[in-house]
């Protein structure tokens, strides 16, 4: 049988625990009747499925109301305890629903702050949770769902990319929590540690062609990245041997940026590292910038600021713009492809 469009403004149980109720139901029968509305279940999937596992045919009643949507809110309200993430969710699914009463043939929508007013949830709520809704992975959208993951913590993870918010949206509640802090985040937010856009990592890789080694990154970065290697915090990429084509995003504290770069530079000049690209704020007047110019083949200065994700994965605004330089020796396509990003200057030594 189907399910009416209203009972879906909630979430199913999990399969383990439609097992538990299907062997209950196999053990002490149905308790309650599964409602049927405009002949599509409008109350009772869990039961239906439940019925299904315990193989036993299901009991069914007719509803004989004139608010449906209302029925269906109440006892799911009653039966369950859910959060006011959880709740921001229904209510987002019940924001804009075509819904009327049996007896009336008009219909009509549901508005955020009905909606909300409904769930006893507030607006704002509401509206983030309709943008993860529309925006986020389904994955994302059923860790919210199942109470794994905040709505607001949610908003935020919505600028990885959809890989990314897969693999936060598989892990456990305190991993997720630990990922979230772990977003990497601009200078001026107080934090080391960023998220680059994903446009601007493929330019990087269609430059390169592949990326051998990200030797300031992590777990949840590579994801995008894909580098073939690379170092975490943990790892101290700056104790390592790099080797082949690199990405780099440097920490943008002192004294780990100017590190990385002469690292880098260092790396360049005894031929481990045949070509590279450097992103890093545009602060022409410190010492590192000069060095990173100097050597550099290329450098483009983005037009406008780069969206950066903060530590809980919002986008950051940073203060000032971004250069990233080109290292190695196909400036073309390197300036074919990011002058796109912003204008191209290649560096004359006189």
């Amino acid at each position: 049988m189907e399910y009416h469009e209203l009972a879906n403004i909630f979430p199913m149980m999990s399969e383990s625990e439609i097992q538990e109720l299907g062997n209950d139901i196999k053990q002490n029968g149905q308790q309650e009747s599964i409602i049927v509305y405009q002949e599509k279940i409008l109350d009772g999937r869990n039961r239906f499925q439940a019925c299904q596992v315990a193989e036993v045919l299901p009991i069914y009643e007719e509803y004989k109301g004139d608010d449906p949507l209302s029925f269906v809110i109440s006892l799911n309200l009653k039966r369950r305890h859910l959060s006011e993430s959880q709740k921001a969710m229904v209510a987002q699914s019940i924001a804009n629903l075509e819904v009327g009463k049996k007896t009336a043939n008009l219909q009509s929508s549901v508005t955020i702050d009905a909606a909300a007013a409904m769930m006893n949830v507030s607006p704002r709520s509401t509206a983030t949770a309709r943008q993860v809704a529309k925006e986020g992975e389904p994955e994302l959208k059923q860790a919210v769902e199942s109470g794994k993951v905040s709505v607001s913590a949610a908003k935020n993870l919505l600028a990885l990319s959809p890989e990314e918010q897969k693999y936060v949206a598989s892990l456990s509640e305190s991993e997720i929590r630990q990922e979230v802090k772990k977003i990497r985040g601009t200078q001026g937010t107080g934090q080391n540690e960023w998220y680059t856009p994903k446009e601007y990592i493929e330019a990087a890789k269609e430059v390169l062609d592949v990326i051998d080694l990200d030797p300031a990154s992590s777990e949840i970065a590579n994801i995008t990245v894909k580098a073939k290697k690379f170092y975490s915090i943990d790892d101290d990429g700056l104790s390592r041997d790099w080797q082949g084509r690199v990405w780099l995003n440097p920490p943008y504290s002192q004294p780990q940026i100017g590190q990385f770069i002469e690292k880098l530079i260092e790396e360049i000049k005894s031929q481990n590292v045949p070509e590279a690209i450097l992103l890093t704020h545009n602060y022409t007047d410190t010492k590192w910038f000069h060095a990173a110019q100097s050597r550099c083949a290329a450098i483009c200065f983005t037009k406008g600021r780069i969206g950066f994700l903060s530590p809980e994965g919002q986008k950051a605004a940073p203060t000032q713009g971004q250069a990233i330089f080109y290292f190695g020796n196909d400036v073309h396509k390197f300036s074919k492809r990011f002058e796109s990003f912003g204008f191209v200057m290649v560096p004359h030594v006189i």
